[in-house]
């Protein structure tokens, strides 16, 4: 009896969504959000696809898509790191700002088979809909953690 009326009133809800003109949205109707942008990134980076994740993340902002051998100088960058670092392993979230509700910054830890990257996002959301601002990575992460380290350590003692 409990399932029949479940099942009667899903179906009441349902009819009344279709006669007030609403519909629910489905994942495809909704804009992602910058996270979930910057999840699927990743998700083609580990499936060894460096090149669609830079067209992925160009596809979210016409303004970059349209930026004459951007991308292109990106993925070549990218492809160039990969032989040299090897396969992606994972990344971890180091830190994050948002801005107003409509810009937010991202840093990565990336690791890599031979040694990490520093790997930072930009997002902006200037009306409805989440874009990529920019993408940015250093290899030269673990001379800028050596440093800072160092910079703590020094502090320590003075």
């Amino acid at each position: 009896m409990r399932i029949k009326r479940s099942l009667l009133l899903a179906v009441i809800f349902g009819i009344a969504l279709v006669f007030s003109g609403v519909r629910p949205q489905t994942q495809a109707q909704q804009s992602p959000d910058y996270q979930a942008i910057a999840d699927r990134f990743f998700v083609l980076l580990e499936q060894n696809k460096s090149d669609e994740a830079i067209d992925y993340m160009f596809n979210t902002n016409v303004a970059l898509k349209n930026m004459p051998g951007k991308s292109e100088t990106l993925k070549a960058q990218i492809a160039d790191l990969e032989r040299q670092l090897g396969s992606y392993h994972s990344h971890t979230k180091l830190a994050e700002s948002k801005v107003a509700g409509v810009f937010v910054y991202q840093h990565y830890f990336v690791a890599y088979e031979i040694q990490p990257i520093s790997l930072r996002l930009k997002f902006y959301k200037p009306r409805d809909t989440w874009r990529v601002f920019g993408v940015q990575f250093d290899p030269d992460l673990p001379e800028l953690i050596q440093k800072e380290t160092d910079q703590n350590l020094d502090r320590q003692f003075k």
